[in-house]
């Protein structure tokens, strides 16, 4: 408790975790606008199925062989739905409000919104469509929701924020729960590639796109958001705590964004 007293207090951790919000807040708001945005965006889907290691048979192998060992399957099925914005809120809730690494915390951040920046503009200008939505496999979301788009596929931000999440983590390698962290962070490129979720070849531009902005800005203390700058601290608090709750809202829809979208659209009266 006075651990979280003192969290609430220092206005460092408040400003940079409201940061840290603003950002992923903002990316769902993109996703939400992408439908109007990225109506000229590219498929270019065909040629990509043309390469190795994308036929039917090697993507429904792949599957087949990790239900074939359920409790493996079990396993990726739950790093993989944990794996961008669960990923997000355990690594920031460690390096910030738990380590207190202010220089590590700006790293992510920055680390982050290049991210975003770099995957948000392929995804404007091509695009291209996961595997199972390809072979039109059962049991995947095939739609649109509230919380995913079936054109954010290459490069796959799960992959690039799970290698973005173990280089920034990589010093505090010894320590138990940042070990923990990075196995957790190295098993979603083989969870989204055994799952049918990605191909190889989003995983490999995915991780490509964090190492290139992980070395861009290593050691740069970016400049937080002035509208976040000028509050006081009260009303940081505010913002942190409406925020979380906006999250944790968040992390319930992405559990399953097919139905709570179908749910939303009942009670909107959507067809």
């Amino acid at each position: 408790m006075l651990k979280l007293q003192e969290l609430t207090n220092d206005w460092e951790i408040l400003v940079r975790l409201n940061a840290f919000f603003i950002s992923y807040f903002g990316w769902l708001l993109f996703g939400l606008a992408y439908g109007f945005l990225g109506r000229y965006s590219v498929d270019v889907t065909h040629y990509l199925i043309h390469l190795p290691f994308t036929s039917r048979d090697f993507v429904i192998g792949l599957i087949e062989f990790t239900k074939s060992l359920p409790l493996l399957y079990w396993l990726f099925e739950g790093v993989y739905y944990l794996g961008f914005s669960g990923s997000i809120a355990l690594i920031v809730a460690y390096l910030l409000l738990y380590k207190r690494d202010l220089e590590a915390s700006d790293e992510l951040f920055i680390r982050y919104m290049l991210s975003y920046t770099v995957a948000g503009s392929i995804y404007l200008i091509v695009h291209v469509h996961a595997p199972h939505l390809v072979y039109n496999l059962p049991g995947y979301i095939s739609e649109n929701t509230y919380l995913t788009r079936q054109e954010f596929v290459l490069p796959s931000l799960h992959n690039t924020f799970a290698m973005v999440n173990i280089i920034t983590l990589w010093k505090y390698r010894r320590e138990k729960i940042g070990a923990t962290l990075i196995v957790l962070n190295s098993l979603i490129p083989f969870t989204t590639l055994f799952l049918g979720h990605h191909w190889i070849y989003d995983i490999i531009t995915g991780m490509i796109l964090a190492v290139v902005v992980s070395k861009l800005t290593a050691g740069y203390s970016p400049r937080l958001p002035a509208m976040l700058c000028g509050l006081e601290l009260s009303y940081l608090r505010r913002l942190a705590v409406l925020s979380f709750f906006i999250g944790v809202i968040a992390l319930f829809l992405a559990a399953d964004p097919q139905y709570w979208s179908q749910l939303v659209s009942n009670l909107l009266g959507t067809p």
